[in-house]
């Protein structure tokens, strides 16, 4: 085994990392208090990540052990290394030359403390005729809500065991207590240090601002029991989508104000929001601090797992533009009565306006050299499955309102939101066209707040009689505002272009059910 890249962080001005209590009635520090975790399994490498706060301050080593049994009786790599406040006390570890399909467990040390042992697991080798099990989950906002879910995966791991967990995104949410669908409870709230002030008089709340209001949100996460548990037991694919950032976002600009206030660009806002999604994920991606988004990393990235799935990773945050309707000015056309809101503009657009303006507008999700780099990732792929980490859902979602006396003007069709591919209508046809010459196409996303299984077209007002790409199927988890949700996959035969079937295998009170694909008929 190697050890071939160390990253204790970043190279971000030095920030004070915790200081929750006034000086004279200090709390003690614990030095592990947000666990540890580890990602991106390859056959031969994996993620390691840990914090470990030093209770002085200032710098301090921490050492690292790793073993292929969980008494560590047959240690494989050990070492020390320092953190400081300069990466907010993180720590990830690249081991390489490991074995593929391997079982391996890690654990830290440092100023007198030792973490819970993690456990990890490598991806088979590409060549391996083996089923891939895993688990994908997204949106887990804790104000208010508890992550009951994790524990159920966990259960069920127990006797059916995943080889690694898909996060599809909202890891964090933003803002600390958005009236529209957070509420917090003295048990499970988040808090905002610095932050962009939102809402009235009546309901104001924060959304994150600096780099110590986003870090300060992965800590407050990070202390809950169930997903250090999840994170110690598997390894995570890590991809973001807008609540990292910001709701609905867009490059480096979000949408707080709906136009209220102008452009709502803010530069140094997404790019500390991008650092400290860096220093907390265990992902397998370059970070270059010195550069200004969306220069300073590229999360896209593919996964393989042995000859049956080929995971491929989008990122639909950083290179999209802009929603294609403004939100300040009114726009009878698109449905938008009022000025600066979402109404007709990103949410509950009439359809019939919006289609011609979103044709000429040239909108993207992926932009250009993402969307090349993704469909020749899915088209040269020889895995069984090509397996599409989607943030944002694909399936067209329409309002169908035309029967609905009393309405006026408003009994006609609207989509959903726009913030989805509903919104980036042009550029979905000419990826899923693309893909259409392709078996085995899965497109699992996040983001809704729903479950669903959908096929996928590439002209959804005129479907074919067969999806895009003979089977192209789309599944989100059932995950968001009531609770963080999950769903688990294997993957192993093929798929006949005209079969399809999910069966679940849980009861309605837990949330850990099971999807496995099988060769059926309909």
């Amino acid at each position: 085994m190697r050890l071939t890249v160390v990253s204790a962080g970043t190279l971000a001005a030095p920030m004070g990392a915790f200081s929750c209590s006034s000086d004279d009635d200090p709390e003690p520090v614990a030095v592990f208090g947000h666990g540890l975790a580890s990602g991106d399994p390859k056959p031969n490498s994996v993620i390691l990540w840990t914090r470990a706060v030093n209770p002085e301050g200032g710098a301090h080593e921490v050492t690292y052990e790793v073993a292929t049994d969980e008494a560590f009786a047959e240690p494989v790599a050990s070492g020390t290394l320092t953190v400081s406040e300069e990466s907010d006390f993180t720590l990830r570890i690249k081991l390489t030359d490991l074995s593929p399909a391997t079982f391996y467990y890690y654990r830290f040390a440092a100023a007198g403390e030792t973490t819970v042992v993690g456990r990890t697991k490598t991806a088979p080798a590409e060549d391996a005729d083996t089923p891939v099990r895993f688990a994908f989950a997204s949106c887990q906002d804790r104000n208010g809500r508890y992550y009951h879910a994790w524990r159920a995966l966990l259960d069920e791991a127990a006797t059916n065991d995943i080889d690694f967990v898909l996060f599809l995104g909202d890891y964090i949410y933003e803002t600390e207590g958005d009236p529209r669908f957070q509420d917090p409870t003295d048990e499970r709230k988040t808090t905002v240090t610095d932050g962009i002030e939102i809402g009235d008089a009546e309901a104001p709340y924060k959304a994150a601002l600096t780099l110590t209001d986003y870090r300060g949100l992965y800590q407050q996460y990070r202390t809950d029991t169930d997903l250090q548990a999840v994170h110690a037991r598997f390894p995570f694919v890590m991809l973001w989508d807008d609540h990292e950032f910001a709701d609905d976002c867009w490059q480096d600009h979000s949408t707080h104000f709906n136009g209220e206030q102008g452009e709502e660009q803010n530069t140094s806002r997404r790019a500390d929001a991008t650092q400290a999604w860096f220093e907390y994920m265990p992902v397998d991606v370059e970070y270059d601090a010195a550069a200004s988004p969306p220069n300073d990393i590229a999360i896209y990235r593919q996964l393989r797992f042995g000859q049956h799935a080929e995971l491929v990773i989008t990122d639909q945050r950083y290179y999209r533009s802009d929603h294609a309707v403004p939100e300040g000015p009114q726009n009878v056309q698109t449905g938008k009565i009022d000025e600066n809101s979402a109404i007709g503009a990103r949410s509950f657009v009439r359809k019939s306006g919006f289609d011609p303006i979103e044709a000429s507008s040239g909108a993207t999700m992926l932009g250009a050299t993402q969307k090349t780099w993704f469909i020749d990732a899915m088209t040269s792929s020889t895995a069984t499955f090509k397996v599409w980490a989607n943030e944002t859902q694909l399936a067209q979602m329409l309002v169908d309102l035309t029967d609905v006396e009393g309405l006026g003007s408003f009994a006609d069709v609207f989509y959903f939101t726009c913030d989805q591919w509903d919104g980036y209508r042009t550029e979905r046809a000419e990826v899923l066209a693309a893909l259409e010459p392709l078996d085995n196409v899965i497109a699992l996303t996040g983001d809704i707040h729903a479950f669903y299984a959908s096929e996928l077209f590439v002209d959804f007002d005129m479907p074919s009689m067969t999806p895009a790409a003979g089977s192209v199927r789309m599944m989100s988890p059932i995950s968001g505002c009531s609770s963080l949700r999950s769903r688990s996959v294997t993957m192993s035969q093929p798929l006949p272009a005209t079969s399809f079937r999910a069966t679940a295998s849980s009861t309605p009170t837990r949330s850990g059910t099971s999807y496995d694909f099988v060769r059926s008929s309909r």
